[in-house]
């Protein structure tokens, strides 16, 4: 159900006598910059307050009715939203015009460049740095249909700065669907025409609103080219990253007094012996933060304090899976291990899956899974119920911080108790491959990390926390959900949950709107600018692989690029080609990072925002001898090293 819309049409200027304050029909807890939707344009200063007790001095204050209602009639509570001190450093802007925007009169994202130009017909301003910032722009394709609740997006080339303040402007030079002028809101006019109004929310605004529209006419853009701007304060890093880090502190605290502990549900030789020669099945104890005992159920969130930091409730027991490359028991010195990262809505089991199998015995390392809470197997029930009811969203994205917090829990647990205690030459291992009883296969100091996909999406965060992790291995996946979503084939599943609580096409894209800041504390957008240097997270300074495949149709190249721009890394040459804002670097790369793309020769993608055909390329990395050898030497000596023949042009046997 369309919550809160105001057309156009109904607005309505009174003016009873020479002096009178306009009053206008938009409702009073609404965006009065909008005449479409109460929360547009977003994200918007008209939901901010001053707040001198936070890092950014401000505070979101969004006002009770403003957020959507669903088909139940249940409207969307902000208190959630409103703890933070800005908006996500990731999600898009959004607007959204009457009768919709011809999109040949956007740059979209081959156009990166001439959105810092003159001519470019939307604008980002950081107006702390007073720099122009590179991002592209285009309509909601899905919407078509409806083009008076078309969203118009706005979105960054890389993550934008934790507390810096931001202007977006939409230049008449953009035009409506017809073909004619954009229609200008009264709100939006009666800033330009410096007439007082009756709303509330706009008059208090009005100060910061007028500074965003003279920091516009700074930088070349005055009031009479537009037709719509509004700026917006990004939230601090320090409350983003708040209630992880105080669950990763205290839970490493915890299991450093008491080690954790496990116990094992089926310990078995594998098949291919002559690969991987033993699977472990089992469940490690670990820290536990979120309410009613962890359970899977219903009401099930990270609990935290009044400052936004995690409380802890003791422990419970998480699944794990281990596998153990017959190497480990031949080799002359204890191997290294690797924590992978499950796909979406899997379980760790899949550390023990065959394209892993097969990378863990190339790369000569253990694989140990567990489950990504909050994104799991077992939270699909909890994923749907927030969907249907943004309420319960938490039992989605503030579990994942307990999701993290496993994986950091068992890396962790890897280094200690299991290498000293579970990785050990049995005697039923002796007489097939001469190991000594008793003797350790696992070397404490040598722990990685493996990815792909949602592991990638999530991987990204656990390097960035567990303290040991020096190299980390991630591959198709990428930064910001509220990029990858739309374009992914996993999506219409998911869009049909959402839409069915949430029928209206703008209502979905405020809805993602929405899930962004609440992922930013755990998926790479909430650390791929810091992840490298370690230190912002306490952590020392580490190395990134990452594998793109071009084509990539469950998590689109662009997500992939806008993490690799985030981070500063180079693209490792000969490469097929070298994305936007990146530079080539020609291997080996010795004590870095940097992106590898891949070329399977799949059929071009669409530029909208829309589902990808399938194209298989989701699992070309993966699959490549090339890959095998490359994590192989990155992970044995840190250097990133081309192991295809030239770039990898994969469909031309390039990466066998």
């Amino acid at each position: 159900m369309r919550a809160n819309v105001v057309s156009l049409s109904a607005v309505l200027v009174l003016a009873a006598a020479c002096g009178d304050e306009p009053s206008f029909a938009i409702e009073s807890h609404c965006n009065p910059l909008g005449a479409g939707a109460c929360m547009a344009p977003w994200p918007s200063s008209v939901f901010e307050v001053a707040d001198a007790s936070t890092a950014t001095g401000r505070k979101l204050a969004i006002p009770d009715g403003a957020l959507l209602t669903n088909a139940n009639l249940a409207p969307i509570d902000p208190a959630p939203w409103n703890r933070a001190d800005g908006y996500s450093a990731s999600a898009p802007m959004v607007a959204i015009f009457p009768g919709g925007v011809d999109p040949s009169t956007l740059l979209n994202q081959t156009r990166f460049a001439e959105s810092l130009g003159a001519s470019s017909t939307t604008v980002l301003l950081d107006m702390t740095t007073m720099q122009r910032v590179a991002h592209f722009a285009e309509v909601d394709a899905t919407a078509a249909a409806t083009p008076d609740r078309q969203a118009l997006y706005v979105r960054p080339a890389a993550r934008l700065i934790g507390g810096h303040r931001y202007a977006v402007a939409i230049r008449t030079a953009v035009k409506s669907a017809a073909g004619g002028e954009l229609p200008i809101g009264p709100g939006f006019q009666s800033l330009l025409d410096g007439t007082p109004t009756s709303h509330p929310l706009l008059e208090a605004a009005r100060p910061r609103l007028n500074e965003a529209l003279d920091a516009l006419a700074t930088a070349g853009f005055p009031r009479t080219d537009l037709a719509l701007a509004w700026d917006f304060t990004v939230g601090s890093d320090e409350f983003v990253r708040r209630a992880m880090r105080s669950a990763r502190d205290q839970a490493l605290a915890m299991l450093d007094a008491t080690p954790a502990t496990f116990r094992i549900e089926s310990d078995q030789p594998v098949d291919d012996g002559a690969v991987i020669r033993r699977r472990i099945d089992g469940f490690l104890t670990v820290p536990l933060f979120l309410t009613q005992g962890g359970a899977y159920a219903p009401g099930t969130v990270l609990d935290i304090d009044a400052a936004g930091r995690a409380i802890a409730h003791g422990t419970y027991e998480v699944p794990f899976t281990a596998i153990i490359p017959d190497c480990a028991y031949r080799s002359a010195s204890p191997i290294g291990m690797m924590i992978y990262g499950h796909g979406l809505n899997g379980s760790g089991e899949q550390a023990a899956s065959g394209a892993i199998r097969d990378t863990a015995a190339a790369a000569c390392v253990m694989s140990v899974g567990t489950d990504m809470r909050g994104m799991s197997e077992r939270d699909i029930g909890n994923i749907a119920r927030g969907l249907t009811d943004l309420n319960a969203s938490g039992e989605i994205f503030d579990t994942l911080v307990q999701g993290i917090t496993n994986h950091v829990s068992l890396g962790r647990a890897m280094e200690t108790t299991f290498a000293d205690q579970l990785f050990l030459c049995r005697p039923q291992d002796v007489s097939a491959t001469g190991c000594t009883v008793g003797a350790r296969l696992a070397d404490p100091a040598k722990l990685y990390y493996y990815g792909l996909s949602q592991g990638h999406i999530f991987g990204t965060t656990v390097v960035a926390y567990t303290p040991n992790i020096r190299r980390g291995v991630v591959g198709v996946g990428g930064g910001n959900y509220s990029t990858i979503l739309e374009r992914s084939t996993d999506w219409p599943t998911y869009k049909t949950i959402l839409k069915g609580a949430y029928p209206d096409d703008f209502d979905v894209v405020l809805a993602i709107s929405l899930f962004q800041p609440r992922w930013d504390q755990t998926e790479t957008s909430g650390i791929a600018d810091v992840v490298l240097g370690g230190t912002a997270l306490g952590n020392a300074p580490r190395q990134m692989l990452l594998h793109m495949a071009i084509g990539d149709d469950e998590v689109p190249n662009l997500a992939t690029e806008w993490q690799a721009r985030t981070m500063g890394i180079p693209v490792l040459q000969p490469s097929p080609y070298v994305p936007y804002g990146m530079t080539g670097m020609t291997g080996p790369i010795a004590g870095g990072s940097a992106l590898v793309i891949m070329d399977g020769a799949a059929p071009a993608v669409p530029l909208t925002n829309e589902p990808s055909p399938e194209t298989g390329m989701h699992y070309l990395t993966r699959s490549q001898a090339a890959s095998h050898r490359q994590i192989k030497h990155f992970f044995a000596t840190g250097e990133v090293r081309n192991e295809c023949d030239g770039a990898c042009y994969c469909a031309q046997d390039k990466c066998d």
